[in-house]
């Protein structure tokens, strides 16, 4: 099974509302990156989110 976009949205959601800040989410979404051997491009879900994260897209989720 291929994890999309909003499964990786939804798990993040998850991560906030458990009490996880930005910085938090984020070495765990870089740390689950590099366990894929990921490389931050733009066909790859998480790589994007991680991008989207880092440059505020989402930044609602975290106030």
């Amino acid at each position: 099974m291929t994890t999309t976009y909003d499964n990786y949205l939804n798990e993040v959601k998850m991560l906030v509302s458990a009490g996880h800040n930005r910085s938090d989410v984020l070495k765990a979404l870089n740390t689950l990156y590099l366990l894929n051997e990921g490389d931050k491009n733009a066909d790859d879900e998480l790589g994007v989110l991680i991008l989207d994260i880092e440059n505020l897209k989402h930044e609602a989720l975290f106030r």
